[in-house]
């Protein structure tokens, strides 16, 4: 058994004469309705549909006969026409304007730099989002936050030098964001400063514990090495060494800055921050933009070494 729902204007004049019929089964019942505000609600909805066909349309067409890999790969990148549902997979509408605006313009920076390496459109769109992304994009209530976003910050990206250069970020450090040398173990990335982010501590997501049954490892686990900023760099397990990021992305921690206490035979790992701890924190970004800070702002503070520039 299923039920259909349709509409029919009995007098195109007459806005509260439109009657709702609804089929279940094999029964019909005809219920009238105050349905101006119904029949908006669904003509809002018919409307995006029909707009959101006619912007991926042409697309599907082309790619039914040539492929989609080669469509997007032939076509000339225009960045600020996706760039919303890529920040739109990369942060909450729920954050302050001025965040997403942040957000924005990381998010620029690396598709410039991703594209000066040689990379086509094709291949940014599947590093960075998926097709449920685009989806979850077109549906979503708040997505024109993400499209204003883009225009107020109209081709302005993060250069050091001059050049483009890659612009990380996470959710939340542990208090103090790392530096990209320490990090990377790169000199290339000497530009990217750690930086007091102390607001980050007011998060209630700040620490989790994760218990792991000491019978899981192959040995003792034990902290070697940490970064300035307190993340664990080196740890052992029995005679194995480790770099702490891999083990932090294999036992599903949020973090590679926690501490650990044993305790019959179960280790307990104090996990603070979410992320990698490198470049700009969301959560400390956002409580810059609550206390009145700009994007312009923000950025300074956690790329104090980049400048802002408007690309033509």
């Amino acid at each position: 058994m299923f039920g259909i729902t349709f509409f029919v204007c009995i007098d195109s004049w007459n806005r509260y004469s439109i009657q709702q019929i609804i089929i279940f089964g094999k029964r019909t019942y005809i219920r009238k309705k105050n349905a101006y505000g119904v029949f908006m609600k669904k003509y809002a909805l018919l409307r995006y549909c029909l707009v959101f066909l006619a912007i991926v349309l042409p697309y599907f067409s082309a790619a039914t006969i040539n492929g989609p890999e080669r469509v997007l790969a032939e076509r000339v990148p225009d960045m600020e026409e996706y760039l919303p549902v890529i920040v739109f997979s990369q942060i909450s509408p729920d954050m302050k304007k001025e965040t997403i605006k942040a957000q924005t313009v990381i998010a620029r920076s690396n598709i410039q730099r991703w594209l000066g390496e040689g990379k086509n459109l094709a291949e940014i769109l599947r590093e960075n989002g998926s097709t449920e992304e685009v989806w979850r994009y077109f549906f979503a209530e708040k997505r024109q936050i993400y499209e204003q976003a883009v225009k107020e910050t109209d081709g302005q990206v993060l250069t050091y030098e001059g050049k483009v250069r890659l612009t990380p970020w996470h959710k939340r450090s542990a208090g103090k964001t790392r530096s990209g040398e320490e990090a990377f173990h790169d000199e290339a990335y000497t530009y990217l400063k750690s930086a007091d982010s102390s607001a980050d501590k007011k998060s209630p997501d700040r620490i989790k514990i994760v218990e792991i049954p000491a019978g899981q490892l192959s040995g003792e686990l034990k902290i070697k090495k940490r970064d300035s900023a307190g993340y664990v760099t080196e740890l052992t397990i029995g005679e194995t060494l480790l770099e702490g990021e891999s083990f932090a992305a294999g036992m599903g921690l949020e973090s590679a800055n926690f501490s650990l206490k044993k305790k019959d035979d179960i280790y307990y790992l104090r996990v603070r921050g979410s992320g990698h701890g490198v470049g700009f924190s969301q959560f400390g970004g956002n409580e810059m933009a609550k206390n009145g800070s700009s994007a312009e702002e923000i950025l300074e503070k956690y790329f104090p070494e980049m400048e802002l520039k408007a690309e033509d």
